[in-house]
């Protein structure tokens, strides 16, 4: 709605632009603003459209992400199993982990 408004308001001062521009030289003022607006408006026209679609996939990623939070929350209480410990400092790091997230030494592989 706002694109056709501009487009409205620009093809008017356009329209009053010609009629001064022929008389005075101060026409040519009114006859740039209406074509920026012009052009502003056939832009602006498919706005609404676009803001919609983004709204939709912004929609679609927070329901993937509380989908995930939720399976994160629900997730059973395996995951003590899945540290283990630097024989070195007793910093706790994970079971995949090659070497320690603290002091660096190699940790023992899984097992």
């Amino acid at each position: 709605m706002a694109g056709i408004a501009r487009i409205l308001i620009g093809v008017i001062l356009i329209l009053i632009g010609i009629p001064l521009l022929l008389l005075l030289f101060v026409g040519i003022l009114p006859i740039i603003i209406g074509i920026i607006l012009v052009a502003s408006g056939a832009s602006a026209r498919g706005d609404e459209q676009r803001r919609n679609a983004q709204q939709q996939q912004t929609n679609l990623l927070l329901q993937q992400q509380m989908q995930l939070t939720a399976m994160q929350v629900n997730r059973p209480p395996s995951a003590l199993a899945a540290e283990k410990y630097c024989q070195s400092c007793g910093a706790v790091n994970s079971r995949a982990a090659a070497f320690c997230q603290k002091c660096g030494k190699p940790l023992p592989p899984p097992g």
